[in-house]
Parts: structure tokens; C-alpha cells; sequence
């Protein structure tokens, strides 16, 4: 089990990063500049589209970020593949898809949430923790269509359905672990 939660962070990896640096960068001085809403304030039906939450800053360098790590991720592979032969392969164009589909997966569960009337804030038990993942997987899987020319079994060959839901599982406990430490460092106004 230990192998297969390991393969399946390294291929979910950009899209953590790049889900988890929006509230990080928030408290860096020189980018406030950049810390507009996505939305302009704009409204649909009377109600904010995504909310202050979602900034131009954190869309940038969360998408930024997690291509980093991405690139890093492809160096360091060949060196880790002996001691782990089956890590998935992670390549730029995979970085980059993932760690976009994971912030335009926040913005989604954002929009769902304004349109049920929570606030920016308000806790969304699973949508808050896995948004981001099946943004992340959603966009992975498109690109990897792309490139097969294909549809179908494109999934299995990317992660495989195991270190998928692999992923579901872990993610919401890592997730609550990095707001509550968020929350202590006051990145985050709430600890969710």
C-alpha cells in the first residue's frame, strides 16, 4: 500500500502545490498589487460569481508553482525510478494541466458554493477538499486524450483507477491538516 500512496502523491503533487499556494502568497507584501478578484466584483443573479477569495495572484502563482514542481519532478525522476519503478510519469505540458485544472477546480466549487449561499469561508465538507482534485484530474485526462488521440483507456494508462482513489481518500485529511496549519501561521482566517 505504502508504494502505491507514494505514486499517487507524486502525480497529484503540482496540483497540491498549486492548490495550496493562493493562501500562502496572500500575506506577501509586493504582491498585493495583484490580489484582485478574478470576478471584478461582478455579479450573476445577485450574487458574487467567485468572491474576494479568489485572486489574480494566487491564479498566477499557484499555477506558477505548480509547474515548479512539476519541472522538479521531471528532473529528479530518473533518479528516484530505481527505487520506485512505478511512478507515474510526470512530464511539463502534465504539470502544467494539472496544476491549472486544479485552481479552475477551486473556482468551480467557488461558484457552486456562492450560487447555494455560502459565503466566502464557509466550510463545504468534501467539495472544499476534492474540488481542486477533480479539476486537477479532469484537465490531466484532456491532455492525455489529446496527445493519445484517444478516449478510452486513456485514465487507466495516465494514474489507474487505484492510486485515483488512492488520492479522494488521503487528500481531504492532507487538505484540513494544511488549512489548520494556515489558520495557526494566520494565513487563513479559518482553520478549514
Amino acid at each position: 500500500m505504502y508504494p502505491m500512496i507514494v505514486e499517487a502523491l507524486w502525480f497529484i503533487l503540482p496540483a497540491y502545490v498549486a492548490n495550496s499556494i493562493p493562501v500562502n502568497v496572500s500575506k506577501i507584501k509586493f504582491l498585493k498589487k495583484y490580489g484582485k478578484p478574478i470576478d471584478g466584483g461582478r455579479k450573476w443573479l445577485g450574487v458574487r460569481i467567485l468572491g474576494d477569495g479568489k485572486t489574480w495572484r494566487g491564479l498566477i502563482t499557484g499555477i506558477i508553482a505548480g509547474i515548479l514542481i512539476g519541472i522538479i519532478q521531471v528532473i529528479i525522476q530518473p533518479s528516484v525510478k530505481s527505487y520506485l519503478p512505478y511512478l507515474p510519469r510526470m512530464t511539463i505540458p502534465l504539470a502544467v494541466m494539472l496544476s491549472i485544472g486544479a485552481l479552475v477546480g477551486d473556482m468551480v466549487a467557488s461558484f457552486i458554493k456562492r450560487r447555494t449561499g455560502f459565503k466566502t469561508g464557509d466550510p463545504a465538507p468534501l467539495l472544499d477538499q476534492l474540488d481542486f482534485v477533480f479539476g486537477a484530474f479532469f484537465f490531466a485526462w484532456l491532455w492525455s486524450c489529446f496527445i493519445e488521440g484517444r478516449w478510452q483507456g486513456v485514465f487507466e494508462d495516465m494514474i489507474g483507477y487505484d492510486r485515483f482513489f488512492v488520492i479522494v481518500i488521503i487528500t481531504p485529511a492532507i487538505h484540513l491538516f494544511g488549512n489548520f496549519i494556515a489558520w495557526i501561521w494566520k494565513l487563513k482566517k479559518q482553520p478549514w
